[in-house]
């Protein structure tokens, strides 16, 4: 009798660690069709390009519409900037690459020193963008400017690509 309360008791216990486990599965349970979890993705993804380049601007209140304009076309260049930093970083970072692994002759140095002085390149652009868009701006619009518009909500740190991981490589970007 007593092996068999004991017994019970356990299965009862079971039971309950399952069942409140098994509450707490959220959106990515096994049960979840993949088609919901497709479409949610595409939800968010409409809704983040219906944000669009002016994104990181829209916790900026009070923009006028020039302000706007202003802003989008500096972000347009700044993009087409960042765009031939990143491909010619991109080249230089195949030829470092390969004078690592022999299969080319030259100074790995030198490459480097040009990495380093198109990382400096782009870093100060970068800031002068940044200036651009404050001069833009109202003294208000420029406290929460400086504030805000560095910290995304999406975890990534200051304005433009993460400088994380890649999630598709593993690699890093710089």
């Amino acid at each position: 009798m007593k092996t068999k309360l004991i017994f019970v008791s356990f299965m009862l216990l079971a039971v309950v660690f399952v069942s409140d486990a098994m509450a707490q599965r959220g959106r990515r349970a096994p049960d979840v069709k993949d088609r919901q979890r497709v479409e949610q993705r595409a939800e968010h993804r409409t809704e983040r390009s219906e944000r669009g380049m002016m994104e990181y601007c829209q916790l900026i209140p009070d923009l006028t519409e020039e302000q706007e304009e202003a802003i989008k076309k500096l972000r347009v260049e700044q993009v087409e900037r960042n765009t031939h930093y990143r491909n010619k970083m991109d080249e230089l970072r195949v030829q470092k690459r390969n004078l690592m692994t022999g299969t080319s002759e030259g100074d790995v140095d030198q490459v480097i020193d040009e990495m380093t002085e198109l990382r400096n390149a782009q870093m100060k652009e970068n800031v002068r963008h940044r200036q651009n868009i404050r001069e833009l701006l109202t003294a208000d619009q420029r406290i929460i400017f400086d504030s805000k518009v560095t910290r995304r909500h999406d975890g990534r740190g200051g304005m433009g690509r993460d400088r994380g991981q890649s999630p598709r490589t593993g690699q890093r970007r710089w």
